[in-house]
């Protein structure tokens, strides 16, 4: 009888070992999806401004040199925008909003060339 209350007692501390390391496991997942909220609602907010800039560089800035489209999506598209009261991106580039690292190396793995007005 002895041996058999031992043995509960054994299991018992392991499924609470097991229970506490649950626990704690769930309380850093709580503290990351909190974070992750907050990143996403942030985001919610500069999204109206990103899309904005980004449709316009898509729209607007293809017949243009590389140094009038830097110009004119990063000094007056971007004013434009703040002074409107929009919320965008801190230092956000419209080419990161379009497309993602793995598409732009996908199209250079498909002959795309690699320099920047290429890609936009």
């Amino acid at each position: 009888e002895k041996e058999r209350v031992e043995q509960q007692a054994e299991a018992c501390i392991k499924k609470l070992e097991l229970a506490e390391r649950l626990v704690n496991g769930l309380a850093d997942e709580y503290s990351r999806w909190t974070t992750t909220v907050k990143e996403l609602k942030d985001l919610q907010n500069r999204l109206i401004g990103n899309c904005l800039l980004s449709s316009a560089f898509v729209g607007y800035i293809s017949p243009f040199s590389m140094k009038l489209r830097i110009q004119l999506w990063r000094d007056t598209w971007i004013a434009d925008i703040n002074g409107r009261g929009i919320p965008i991106t801190d230092n956000i580039d419209p080419l990161k909003v379009l497309a993602s690292e793995a598409d732009i190396a996908g199209w250079q793995n498909e002959g795309l060339p690699s320099d920047r007005i290429s890609v936009e």
